[in-house]
């Protein structure tokens, strides 16, 4: 595997730690945002592959960024995969209705998020 670049924005030191040490062991290049402001900059300064997003962000502009990331052609190779601690139900109907990746939940163990996050970039396999 590739090394891949994971852009990281939630605003929890805790889960940014745990996940930052889960997907380094995993292979990943890790880049961090603690605030969805000025995500879409750090997005087009840090060209990651994939983008983990706590949609929960105290914020108000977390449905913009994704927005904007939608609407930027040279970002549609990006996986964007929600990290929440909603229920398992919000999160998914939240990537259908948004046409999300997939998510991972903070009541899973954060530990594993980067074996979670490998099965986008395994060679031959759909994930």
């Amino acid at each position: 595997m590739n090394e891949q670049k994971v852009l990281l924005i939630d605003s929890n030191i805790m889960d940014v730690l745990r996940a930052e040490r889960s997907l380094s062991a995993a292979g990943f290049l890790v880049a961090r945002l603690t605030t969805p402001n000025g995500a879409l900059a750090k997005i087009e300064y840090e060209r990651p592959d994939a983008l983990l997003l706590d949609i929960t962000m105290a914020r108000p502009n977390v449905q913009e960024l994704l927005d904007g990331v939608k609407s930027d052609p040279s970002l549609e190779d990006l996986v964007v995969v929600l990290f929440s601690d909603l229920d398992a139900g919000t999160l998914q109907s939240m990537c259908v209705d948004h046409d999300i990746h997939g998510y991972y939940s903070k009541s899973m163990d954060i530990d594993r998020v980067g074996e979670f996050l490998q099965q986008f970039y395994a060679e031959g396999e759909e994930p």
